[in-house]
């Protein structure tokens, strides 16, 4: 997508009054954007459910075009990637949910969000964390981030901060979601911290970068923070709180819900200990986590290469250039993967996720949380 069409999606994109189910079905009727720019009004209002109101907002939009460009130049200029709804690299998870963005604004390591591995989490809670929500979300984020895991949040102060430096803590990959644009972190008391999660991480926002932070962003987020996530981990969040929020999309997403139960005098804790009555996930430990989204240790059994699955069948031409090369330096007989000669710019973090994504594609095992094998079938590939 050259600069022309992508302003053209950013003009669609960004008219006010215009929600994603609406462009949506407009580019499936027109297929691209430039060609729903260049309607008539008369025009689109001949589209199945395309009235006077969004023609007419639409024929508007041009008035903004010099905004956007000035916005696209600064994207360009801070190296900010551009994800649309219509290219191919937009994560495939996010499509599965209701009203996805269309536009993803994205500063720091693109593949966090475009290799991101079937064990993200997002990790959400109160602003205020008690001692012990602080100690169990490092501790949980620590271990799960050691196996690999991704974790998303929306870089607020509190749980979300912990959970952020928890990851990077152990060089592991974090995406922030911002209920603001790129240009203003907020709080501003995080932008040290921002800056951190870019150099191993992602920090994502659906909104303009020049968008200053606004209450009505805040619970849109959230059901990003929840989309690109397998499941959603609320740690410590009163009854009426933006980590329930997400914890209602990730539900409405067909996501798994966990959470982490709290002393019942303490009012943070309400919001946990209401959604484990109506269903959540208890969770005491990581294994929980493992075990609620089917990722523990030995889960996955090597199959024979007489039997292979779907999974199997995947090329190893088809991997990425990262799990080729990791691929590459594992054996046939078990080995530490401590002991795994690594190509250099590896990260920790990367080794674990691109690992587990090695085993969910069958192209590996793991005969105990610290080891690792070629699977026969990977070499029938």
């Amino acid at each position: 997508m050259n600069d022309s069409e992508l302003l053209d999606f950013l003009q669609l994109s960004f008219t006010p009054g215009i929600g994603p189910t609406t462009v949506l079905r407009l580019l499936e009727e027109l297929g691209d954007a430039g060609k729903v720019l260049h309607c008539s009004r008369r025009e689109l209002q001949q589209i199945p459910n395309i009235g006077q109101r969004t023609s007419m907002a639409i024929e508007q939009s041009q008035q903004r075009r010099s905004e956007l460009a000035d916005e696209l130049a600064y994207c360009r200029e801070r190296k900010i990637h551009i994800l649309c709804y219509a290219q191919p690299e937009y994560p495939a998870i996010l499509r599965e949910i209701p009203a996805p963005p269309l536009v993803l604004f994205c500063e720091g390591n693109l593949s966090a969000i475009t290799s991101l591995p079937p064990t993200s989490l997002a990790v959400v809670g109160t602003r205020h964390p008690t001692l012990y929500g602080q100690r169990v979300t490092r501790q949980l984020v620590s271990k799960l981030t050691r196996k690999g895991f991704t974790i998303v949040s929306g870089l607020a102060r509190g749980i979300d901060r912990v959970a952020h430096e928890a990851a990077l803590d152990e060089y592991g990959v974090t995406i922030a979601v911002l209920g603001s644009g790129l240009k203003n972190i907020y709080p501003a008391s995080h932008v040290e911290l921002a800056n951190r999660i870019t150099e191993h991480g992602l920090i994502v926002s659906e909104v303009l970068p020049s968008a200053t932070p606004h209450s009505r962003l805040f619970p849109r987020r959230n059901r990003i923070i929840s989309g690109l996530s397998a499941g959603t981990l609320v740690i410590e969040a009163a009854l009426r709180s933006g980590a329930l929020i997400t914890a209602r999309h990730a539900m409405e997403q067909n996501r798994e819900v966990m959470a982490v139960p709290g002393m019942i005098d303490t009012a943070v804790a309400s919001g946990c200990n209401k959604l484990i009555k109506d269903g959540a996930q208890l969770v005491e430990s990581s294994d929980d986590i493992l075990d609620a989204l089917s990722f523990r240790s030995g889960t996955h059994s090597t199959l024979p290469p007489d039997e292979p699955s779907v999974v199997q069948q995947i090329r190893i031409q088809d991997l990425s250039a990262t799990e080729q090369a990791i691929l590459s330096s594992i054996p046939e007989s078990p080995m530490l993967i401590d002991m795994l000669e690594i190509p250099d710019g590896i990260s920790t973090g990367k080794l674990l996720s691109t690992l587990t994504t090695l085993e969910l594609k069958r192209f590996i095992s793991r005969p105990t949380s610290n080891s690792v094998v070629k699977t026969i079938a990977t070499r029938a590939t």
